[in-house]
């Protein structure tokens, strides 16, 4: 199992854009900035390559070791690579280098440096140029996600922009600035390719806070697929919505009334083309009947420790402690 995930990781990592080594420079000729680098990333692809070929020979405790000489690899390079950047600052190359120690580098200090250097040219790289770079990066980075969302937000008019929100989205969902991006994409951009996997991934964790954009998103997408998975997901936001009010029982209805709306629209509409999640929202339709603050619980009817009958109905009220267990 883990072979399988290191050769996935990999192949998406080999499958990345990167620049191939121009010919050697004749002799007595010094190498450019830009031959420099591409001669380093040459090497430094030859020999991952190299790496994963004994990963897929080897198993256990020597497979781990060769795994983490190869995530290593890339901080080994960092520095040559770095240095290029540092010793020819304006030249194309740099913008290369240090991108790269940024894709390659992840979390080293290196890295942190080349975010410092890069910062002026995020603010002014062409927004398709800055679209282009930022797909061959999958981390979150605060400062880098901050200029990232002020490009976009003022640049909100062209079709690159959605492309740095769909980043932001994918990298920093969890944080606000990644809510924030998630709110412009579904104003301005309802219908980009990513507000789909963005949707999808709400409809999982079924976030209160994503109640706003969702609503947007159902409002504005043309795309009935991505429709019907709002309006899941919207369902399921306010759902969750009605767990965090507490003992506010107006509130908690009105959330849950609105909860079950779009449920059942997505049952009614869409159900048909969804059967797996249908059953999931008929499910959560049932719940949202009985599970919250000033409704009535269900009855249940059970045997005490002495086997004697009892319903819960008995003990009206009375204070009731359950205790829910079992084996197995």
């Amino acid at each position: 199992m883990v072979l399988r995930v290191w050769c996935g990781m990999v192949v998406l990592l080999l499958a990345l854009p990167v620049l191939r080594a121009d010919d050697k420079p004749k002799d007595g000729q010094k190498q450019s900035p830009k031959e420099q680098f591409d001669a380093l990333v040459k090497d430094f692809n030859t020999q991952r390559s190299q790496m994963m070929s004994e990963i897929q020979k080897l198993k256990g405790a020597e497979q781990q070791k060769e795994v983490q000489k190869y995530l290593a690899l890339g901080g080994e390079f960092a520095d040559k690579i770095y240095k290029i950047a540092e010793d020819h600052p304006d030249d194309p190359a740099a913008t290369e280098a240090l991108f790269w120690v940024l894709q390659n580098a992840s979390g080293s200090s290196l890295s942190a440096k080349a975010i410092n250097k890069l910062t002026p040219v995020i603010e002014k790289l062409p927004i398709k140029d800055l679209a282009a770079r930022l797909r061959m990066i999958r981390f979150y980075n605060p400062k880098v996600a901050e200029i990232v969302f002020k490009r976009a937000q003022h640049e909100i008019s062209s079709a690159e922009s959605g492309d740095l929100l769909a980043w932001l989205i994918q990298t920093s969902i969890s944080t606000a600035i990644g809510q924030k991006a998630l709110v412009l994409l579904a104003e301005n951009h309802a219908d980009h390719p990513a507000v789909e996997g963005a949707v999808q991934g709400l409809a999982r964790t079924g976030s209160a806070k994503a109640v706003g954009p969702l609503k947007t998103i159902v409002e504005k997408t043309t795309n009935p697929r991505v429709k019907a998975l709002a309006t899941l997901a919207l369902g399921q936001s306010l759902a969750a919505k009605v767990d965090t009010l507490g003992d506010n029982i107006s509130e908690a209805n009105k959330a849950a009334e609105d909860a079950e709306r779009y449920l059942t629209k997505f049952v009614n509409d869409y159900g048909s083309d969804f059967a797996a999640y249908k059953s999931a929202a008929e499910g959560q339709i049932k719940t949202l009947h009985f599970n919250r603050v000033g409704l009535t619980t269900p009855e249940i009817t059970a045997e005490d420790l002495d086997a004697k009958q009892f319903k819960l109905s008995d003990y009206r009220g009375k204070v009731v402690l359950l205790d829910f267990w079992g084996n197995w």
